[in-house]
């Protein structure tokens, strides 16, 4: 990989992990930051509940990021690289639903710049793989196929849930609370999946760095949503959707165990 290009990758992956830090503190700490959108008639009680929940994950993954960014500026490794592009992920999607959903508190434009920073940390990380060293990095046969049928999995498993659920958004001629959800999932990161997916199972080297990215993200952002999914009762009293804690609770598990055997089994040609 071109280390000046992974430098300057974690020097704004840092600026992120610092803007998601301070965002996420903002909304823990200050009860009115949200409550001040609600009552202005923008966003639902649910979207409070979810917002802080999205916050609290935030905080231990900003630290990470912020720590693994750190360490690469001091010393680059590709295994830390890819898990700084799969927690950048979650801020890029995380403040992508703030940004897209109009969520317009006081620090509206600090979530407008994690979003617009993150997505452009992604497209600088990813091309620090040239083609030529993306050719040095091997995944175990068995492992390759088994995340590219997980992967591919969230997709086929997820989209119908997600187009029934827009199917009657639409039909209200109204959209629903989660309408960003189904805007980035259906537009941005189910068809990245299928494509990682297909890389895989064609043995394409990159698809083996995309994988990694793919599921630290996966499981940051499901592990967000179960833990909302939990915290939302608790929050607002209403009854818990036990379907969906169940889901996103698995699916963060699931991704979890992928995490660890990739970051075990990935090996790059003579670092072994």
């Amino acid at each position: 990989m071109n280390i000046r290009r992974g430098r300057l990758t974690a020097a704004m992956t840092l600026v992120v992990s610092l803007l998601g830090l301070a965002a996420a503190f903002a909304g823990v700490w200050n009860e009115n930051l949200y409550k001040e959108v609600y009552l202005a008639g923008t966003i639902s009680e649910f979207l409070i509940a979810g917002s802080i929940a999205q916050d609290l994950v935030s905080i231990p993954l900003g630290l990470l990021l912020a720590v693994l960014s750190v360490a690469f500026l001091k010393r680059p490794g590709y295994k830390t690289f890819i898990a700084i592009l799969g927690l950048t992920g979650y801020f890029f999607y995380g403040y992508g639903l703030y940004t897209m959903q109009g969520q317009y508190t006081a620090i509206y434009l600090v979530y407008l710049a994690i979003f617009g920073l993150s997505l452009y940390s992604l497209i600088w990380g990813i091309t620090s793989f040239d083609a030529d060293a993306v050719k040095n990095y091997f995944l175990p046969r068995s492992l390759r196929l088994a995340t590219g049928v997980f992967l591919a999995a969230i997709v086929l498993v997820l989209t119908p849930i997600w187009f029934n659920l827009i199917t009657a958004d639409i039909e209200k001629r109204a959209p629903g609370d989660t309408y960003a959800v189904f805007i980035l999932d259906l537009a941005v990161v189910f068809p990245a999946l299928g494509i990682i997916a297909a890389l895989l199972w064609q043995n394409n080297r990159f698809g083996n760095i995309l994988a990694g990215v793919a599921l630290f993200k996966a499981m940051t952002v499901c592990l967000s949503v179960a833990f909302g999914e939990w915290f939302n009762p608790y929050y607002s009293g209403h009854e818990p959707d036990l379907a969906g804690i169940a889901i996103f609770a698995g699916l963060t598990v699931v991704s979890l165990v992928f995490i660890v055997l990739y970051l075990l089994k990935l090996e790059k040609a003579g670092s072994r």
